[in-house]
């Protein structure tokens, strides 16, 4: 396990707590571990992880199975990855794993400490797992190599979504909820993505949960995100940029896509 001084040195440079830098490092290794698992690593997480470095820190850990997994088979899958870790690099987990049945799968939660002190109460981590039947992957799955910007790197990989998968997905999700790290990460990817690709898959992800692109819908939310920007994103990143121009450029890009769709349907 790397020094407690590189974990705060870390968070000094990052401007972050600490606890999100040791949350961000046991999450490696935990991705380490059940990096050779049939499930792909998508959301912020993904982008964090494995798409661009520096990226703002995550605090879950998001997966869409490949193929089906039995409750047991997951319970036993996380029991097995905290012992790997425990044995690799020395982070001890609670011996409490918990494991719950979601609208969309599972969720199982692990908690650990690494730094006496850096926190209350131990640090958790969630691991959102989807099932099969309930979305699907559209876009090719790529097994990339996990970033690890401390001195122990496992050199491990994961398979994840693509960007474009991670875009449509965070695109429907503003119409689903209000995390602000939606409007967030789609600012950020909008010129890392190839724009074709995901218009390619945006209505039908949206189709399949019952969901229409209206811009409208999104301007009617625009003070609920406003007044969550702050409060949601300052443990995550160093400056927490202005949330109006992340707005903008993500309701420009939602008008660009319904007026795509809507011109497809006209030809069609």
């Amino acid at each position: 396990m790397i020094p407690a001084r590189e974990i705060k040195e870390m968070a000094r440079e990052s401007g972050v707590p600490v606890s999100t830098i040791e949350r961000d490092y046991a999450q490696n290794w935990l991705l380490a571990a059940l990096g050779s698992l049939p499930m792909a690593l998508k959301g912020g997480t993904g982008i964090r992880k494995v798409y661009i470095e520096q990226y703002r820190f995550s605090d879950d850990l998001d997966f869409t199975f490949l193929e089906p997994f039995e409750r047991i088979e997951i319970a036993t899958a996380v029991s097995h990855a905290v012992h790997w870790v425990y044995e690799e690099c020395g982070i001890r987990f609670e011996d409490d794993i918990g494991l719950i049945n979601t609208k969309t799968g599972y969720r199982a939660t692990t908690r650990f400490r690494i730094l006496s002190g850096s926190a209350l109460s131990p640090i958790k981590i969630d691991f959102d797992l989807t099932r099969m039947d309930y979305e699907e992957v559209l876009l090719p799955v790529q097994r990339r190599d996990i970033f690890h910007p401390y001195s122990d790197n496992p050199k491990a990989t994961v398979p994840s979504y693509c960007l474009e998968e991670i875009m449509a997905e965070k695109i429907r999700s503003i119409f689903q909820r209000v995390r602000p790290r939606d409007i967030y990460d789609i600012w950020q990817l909008d010129e890392r993505v190839r724009s074709e690709d995901v218009m390619a898959i945006l209505q039908r992800k949206c189709k399949a949960k019952g969901i229409v692109l209206d811009a409208d819908i999104l301007h009617n939310k625009e003070e609920k995100f406003r007044s969550a920007w702050n409060n949601s994103l300052r443990h995550q990143m160093k400056h927490v940029p202005e949330f109006s121009v992340a707005f903008e450029t993500t309701l420009l890009k939602l008008e660009e896509y319904s007026h795509e769709d809507t011109s497809e349907h006209q030809s069609s």
